[in-house]
């Protein structure tokens, strides 16, 4: 028998070879089938990198310690603070009745921001006030990033880490 190729690897796909990648795609996908999300997690991510934005750092989470009281439901608050050079924003996150969250947010030094909310799929945008407040009221959870940018335009855009509503 001989182990020769019967044709050249420069030919064009035939039925056989198609039918075999068809055959390999679907013992893939039994044995190791991709995440649910992660194409669109990994959409998210690359859309972020392309910002070229200076990323903040995650300074701080904070979960209330006393949460629940007799039979009424769990309170979910956190309050996240990010630091760079340029700016410090801090975020507190609440549930709303409707299971989705609103966000609370903080920019130091205080002055007039254009703050953008990257979700996979969209964006939504706020001002800050003078004194650097914003908020998004009733987010669907998930992934998401926030975007600060001088609504002057006097310098770059500065991005959180991702972070899950």
């Amino acid at each position: 028998m001989s182990t020769e190729p019967t044709h050249s690897p420069d030919e064009p796909l035939d039925a056989v070879d198609l039918a075999l990648l068809a055959e390999l795609a679907r013992i893939a996908e039994e044995i190791d089938p991709v995440p649910d999300g992660l194409v669109e997690r990994s959409l998210f991510a690359i859309t972020l990198a392309g910002l070229e934005a200076e990323v903040m750092e995650l300074e701080y989470v904070q979960v209330p310690e006393m949460s629940v009281r007799g039979d009424a439901p769990p309170v979910e608050a956190r309050t996240i603070t990010f630091t760079s050079e340029s700016v410090t924003v801090m975020i507190s996150l609440s549930a709303t009745d409707d299971g989705r969250i609103r966000i609370d947010g903080w920019a130091a030094p205080a002055t007039a921001l254009r703050v953008e909310l990257h979700r996979p799929g969209s964006v939504s945008e706020t001002t800050s006030d003078d004194d650097g407040r914003f908020a998004f009221d009733a987010v669907d959870r998930g992934p998401a990033s926030l975007v600060v940018r001088r609504a002057d335009g006097a310098a770059g855009a500065v991005s959180t880490p991702v972070i899950e509503l």
